[in-house]
């Protein structure tokens, strides 16, 4: 009897034991639940706002600036034939990155009217270029003429404002780009701040004296490419005189450290190098090819 009193009072005292540790259980289990709960909501919204600051960030970045810049001379030496920049050369890059969205500004080594070579425009019964659309589009939307009519002088241009730089040819380019010093600063400066350097047939005449705070030239040691010797020639043939233009690229940019490369005459290349930073194109035909590269490797594509 007293055994079995003695257990039955121990289950008694057992059962309210168990029942004193479940009431405490309970909320303890309770008060957890509740505060990973609260932990959960305030992650989920720290995450949530993060992501929205961040998108709401990037909704506000401007859209990257491109620099265009066009040579300023206007005579091809003492022949009195007028010279300027090849038109197509502005107007196919213009327009791969005009249709991409960037932001653009054509600026000119003396700012103002930018003077055009006569055989480039496409309305001219004598000249070479007469099946160009975009060159005729460009031509009669009178807003971006506007803009070759009234560029900005390249003095006042700060390179830190842009992420690419574009340099169109023609003959014009080797008469003034060499030695302006403010085509060797903004060539310089944009490729030394990580941005993008582009040249198109004798535009690369930009590059020849163009050096980096260490004092070398910009482009010792990479696979460039211009207007070729051959191409030379056919443009003398068709003008009907001599040395033109002061030099010619295929000559002088070797002397620069420069590895020259080049395909049949009026064939597209275009070459990349320094990382995707430098980007050449040998003739008219490469134009368009040198806007959609640079549209490319801004927009972060393969440098290829």
């Amino acid at each position: 009897m007293e055994f079995r009193k003695q257990k039955q009072r121990h289950n008694q005292s057992d059962t309210k034991g168990n029942s004193r540790r479940k009431k405490t259980v309970l909320p303890l289990f309770s008060a957890a639940l509740i505060l990973g709960a609260v932990v959960v909501v305030a992650l989920s919204y720290a995450i949530s706002n993060h992501a929205i600051s961040i998108t709401a960030a990037a909704q506000n970045l401007p859209a990257k600036k491109v620099l265009i810049v066009t040579t300023s001379h206007n005579i091809l030496g003492t022949s009195g034939y007028p010279t300027g920049v090849w038109l197509p050369e502005m107007t196919h890059p213009f327009s791969a990155l005009q249709n991409a969205g960037f932001n653009i500004t054509v600026a000119s080594v003396k700012g103002g009217n930018v003077p055009i070579d006569p055989y480039s425009i496409p309305s001219n019964p004598q000249g070479t270029n007469r099946d160009d659309p975009i060159t005729e589009k460009f031509l009669h939307t009178p807003a971006d003429v506007a803009i070759i009519n009234h560029t900005v002088p390249i003095s006042t241009i700060d390179p830190k404002e842009y992420s690419a730089v574009v340099f169109p040819g023609g003959n014009g380019a080797t008469y003034d780009f060499p030695w302006d010093k403010n085509v060797n600063r903004i060539a310089a400066a944009i490729y030394e701040q990580g941005g993008i350097v582009a040249a198109v047939c004798h535009g690369p005449a930009a590059l020849l004296n163009a050096t980096l705070p260490n004092g070398q030239y910009l482009i010792k040691g990479m696979k460039v490419t211009g207007f070729s010797n051959e191409e030379e020639a056919i443009s003398e043939i068709l003008i009907g005189k001599k040395h033109v233009v002061p030099f010619f690229l295929e000559n002088e940019l070797p002397k620069r450290g420069a590895i020259y490369e080049k395909v049949y005459v009026h064939e597209p290349l275009v070459i990349v190098s320094g990382n995707g930073r430098l980007i050449t194109g040998q003739n008219p035909e490469s134009a368009t090819n040198v806007g959609e590269k640079v549209v490319e490797i801004l927009k972060g594509g393969e440098a290829t």
